[in-house]
């Protein structure tokens, strides 16, 4: 009768990408296959020295020396042989044990185990006998339609007094078997499938046979038990390459003899029952909970007879590790504005096992989430942000297991100019002398200009979308620094006189710092803007019904006036003196009263390719202008 698990494992065989390639009656692997059947070894066991005489009683397997490329070697192999070898009649110390006793005598690497002699190794773990091992071989090659892997090992076998009671090499060479059907099989199929086991299966199936027939031959005491323990084969988990939390589910599948009772245990959770659901075949799963918290520890399969004899057997698959605790809140947020986009910054927490980083964006400061990004960088841009437009930021570590951390809160902006973001917020009426880097917004509004107003060499002002600037009858603004006025189609930057006063002048540009105007509408003016040097960019604004020039363009100045309209003026549209050379593109004059455009500069100005209305001519234009 088929069970759930098996259902639940057959549902899982289902979804996999496998692909089956006969070849001369026989399954093999290609790359999305594994091997889970008896590998079919090529090669022969060579003993050095073999001796049944003095044979020790306890036994510790040492940490084994790697000789090859592979970073999975080093823990699977020797976890295999330990399998393997626990099945003699030894009393076999732990290889855990074996780690934490050699850790405590400062012993941590093969090269620093390897530089004690056997009897001071014997005596920190308490054994009389150890087992030396070199892994020789661990990789995988491919070789036309199958894959052939090889795992081999140098052993070496000492009791007492370093008497050498075995020596043995073997390389276990094979090629890929079939698809197995069994619940292991299917276990590992599902596995492998997930992308959970980083290395080849191939691979642990060649290391399991390799210590299957290396045990074999073994010396070992006789049992003085006349019963034989329990043997088990295989014990898988499905917890290999992952960080289970909460309400995750490990399962244990053990492959062994039948009729017997069987275990799992983890080192934190306690023990898992194991039910035979088919004759050696136990099967068993358990429920996370949140109270466990585990790094790295083993899963180990426990198989009893009616006389109590148990095996135990450690998965060589993997270790399990349990995260239920979230990371801590990541700190020092910082935001950089950019054209449609925002920079962000922040310090990781101190937790080892970030994953990834969420960014929650959301357009009101309780409004529900708009959109999600993932980074594994303690940075992102944001593209694609409207300019001028707060949208609110949370930023949350989250960990392999999955677990989230508190977020961190906080506002942002795109702009432009990427100093905007953390520019100082004026409002109301304009200071008198305007320094460090200062903006503008609509929420201010409306700005008030009562006196005449400096920025200063050291000072920036930026003016968001949409101000609105109210302008007393002597009042402007000198800009000595850097001004910046980022209007747009639907919010200009709008300049009216205060309680219908009137007022002489908007602005005066008399710096060689950058400036930019875009979008600026100004009605009503003396002269709407007075240049006297460098080179400012003036773009797609309007100047209208000023009461003597939209513009005056002094000195030895260079600005551009692109896509702007200049109408109704009463002197003349635009009047330029001294050495000014400005360059006007695709711009609209209009009833302006006399001229259009009036040239006393020393430098011709070339004025094509703008409109006039009434049309330009030597009436409407006045000086060395190529119209």
């Amino acid at each position: 009768m088929t069970t759930t698990k098996n259902k639940r494992i057959s549902t899982i065989m289902k979804v996999l990408p496998l692909t089956l390639l006969l070849l001369g009656g026989c399954a093999v692997s290609t790359t999305d296959t594994i091997a889970t059947l008896p590998a079919l070894k090529t090669g022969k066991a060579e003993e050095t020295t073999r001796s049944v005489s003095n044979l020790p009683t306890t036994v510790a397997v040492l940490p084994f020396k790697n000789r090859t490329t592979s970073e999975f070697a080093f823990q699977v192999v020797r976890r295999t042989m330990f399998n393997h070898f626990s099945s003699k009649n030894y009393r076999m110390l732990h290889w855990q044990d074996v780690d934490r006793r050699l850790a405590l005598a400062g012993l941590e690497t093969p090269a620093e185990i390897e530089a004690k002699t056997a009897e001071e190794l014997m005596a920190i773990l308490g054994v009389d006998g150890l087992l030396y091992g070199d892994i020789t071989h661990y990789d995988k090659k491919f070789a036309a339609v199958y894959a052939q892997v090889a795992v081999g090992v140098e052993l070496k076998f000492v009791g007492a007094k370093n008497n050498t009671i075995w020596e043995v090499k073997d390389v276990q060479r094979s090629h890929a078997g079939g698809i197995s059907t069994t619940p292991v099989g299917l276990l590992l199929n599902a596995l492998i499938a997930a992308k959970h086991i980083y290395g080849d299966i191939n691979l642990y199936r060649a290391a399991d046979e390799l210590g299957r027939d290396l045990a074999k031959q073994m010396p070992e005491p006789e049992n003085l038990s006349q019963n034989r323990k329990p043997v088990i084969s295989d014990v898988v988990h499905s917890g290999v390459g992952q960080y289970l939390k909460y309400g995750d589910e490990l399962e244990v599948v053990l492959m062994g003899d039948p009729g017997l009772t069987a275990v799992a245990s983890v080192e934190g959770m306690g023990l898992i029952d194991l039910a035979e659901t088919t004759p050696g075949i136990y099967q068993g799963s358990i429920k996370i909970d949140k109270s466990v918290n585990t790094e790295e520890v083993s899963v180990v399969g426990r198989l009893q007879d009616p006389l109590s004899q148990t095996s135990s057997w450690v998965s060589p698959y993997g270790l399990v590790t349990i995260d239920n605790t979230a990371p801590a809140r990541v700190s020092a947020t910082s935001t950089t504005s950019f054209n449609n986009a925002i920079q962000l910054n922040w310090a990781s927490p101190e937790d080892t096992d970030i994953d990834k980083y969420q960014i929650a964006l959301s357009t009101t400061e309780t409004g529900a989430i708009s959109k999600t990004y993932d980074t594994e960088n303690s940075m992102y841009r944001l593209q694609d942000v409207n300019n001028f437009e707060s949208v609110y930021i949370s930023i949350a570590a989250i960990d392999h297991a999955g677990n989230m951390g508190a977020s961190q809160r906080f506002e942002a902006i795109a702009a432009p100019d990427p100093r905007y973001g953390d520019a100082i917020t004026l409002v109301g009426t304009l200071p008198n002398v305007i320094s460090g880097i200062n903006k503008l917004t609509p929420a201010g509004n409306p700005h008030q200009i009562n006196n005449a107003i400096r920025i200063d060499t050291s000072g920036v002002l930026l003016v968001a979308p949409g101000v609105k600037f109210q302008v007393s009858p002597k009042a402007k603004i000198s800009v000595l620094g850097e001004l910046h006025i980022m209007g747009s189609t639907k919010a200009p930057v709008t300049v009216v006189d205060k309680a219908n006063q009137g007022f002489d002048n908007f602005l005066t540009l008399q710096t060689n710092k950058p400036v930019t105007v875009s979008h600026l509408n100004v009605n009503g003016a003396g002269i709407a803007i007075d240049v006297t040097a460098g080179s400012p960019l003036i773009t797609d604004s309007i100047f209208a019904n000023n009461r003597f020039n939209g513009m005056t363009i002094s000195g030895s100045s260079r600005p551009t006036i692109r896509n702007c309209m200049i109408s109704d003026a009463q002197a003349a549209g635009v009047i330029v003196s001294g050495q000014a050379q400005p360059l006007f593109e695709n711009n609209k004059f209009s009833n302006n009263q006399p001229f259009h455009l009036q040239n006393g500069s020393t430098l011709q100005i070339n004025a094509k390719g703008n409109s006039w209305e009434p049309a330009a001519s030597n009436i409407t234009i006045l000086g060395d202008v190529v119209f």
